[in-house]
């Protein structure tokens, strides 16, 4: 009877003093998250990481992960960590460049496009995704058609060439099929 009283009680202690599951140790605060550049344009990113780590962080130590965009439009590459910092253990750091894009020169116009970041750093803590959103400048461009006339004579020639296919062929006595 004792035994199950006891274990009981640790069972109840366990649940309510359990601690809460933390927070993401990184946290990247961009300055700008949605931009409108013309295809061609480059741009970069700027804003603050926060360190919950329980470490100070040098800046080298802190990785950027790009996912979820197209490659063929979007290029991206690491900015932050060029500059060697320290961010202190729960401090913000400085405004900083955080990456680079470069948008490809032919990028269709009036289509907007989305990227995921989130940063790692040596220790294996991972910050949420924060998401920026990229619209090429510009009306869409309008694919030329074809004019009627020229449309009316292939479907007619196509016609003319499939009737000839499917004619009955005769065959002529004397003459050797082949």
């Amino acid at each position: 009877m004792r035994l199950n009283r006891l274990a009981t009680l640790l069972a109840a202690l366990t649940v309510f003093w359990s601690a809460p599951a933390p927070a993401s140790l990184l946290s990247i605060t961009p300055d700008v998250r949605s931009v409108t550049l013309a295809p061609g344009a480059a741009w970069d990113a700027t804003g603050t990481i926060t360190n919950l780590s329980g470490f100070d962080l040098l800046s080298t130590e802190i990785f950027l992960e790009f996912s979820a965009y197209p490659h063929a439009t979007l290029a991206p590459y690491q900015r932050l960590g060029g500059v060697e910092f320290t961010i202190g253990d729960r401090t913000i750091s400085r405004l900083t460049e955080l990456f680079h894009v470069d948008i490809a020169p032919d990028a269709a116009r009036g289509l907007a496009w989305s990227m995921d970041v989130f940063a790692a750093d040596v220790r294996g803590n991972f910050s949420d995704v924060t998401t920026y959103s990229f619209y090429i400048d510009g009306p869409a461009v309008a694919v030329p058609e074809p004019s009627t006339l020229p449309l009316l004579a292939a479907g007619f020639i196509a016609l003319l060439a499939g009737a000839g296919l499917a004619r009955p062929r005769t065959v002529h006595p004397g003459r050797s099929g082949g």
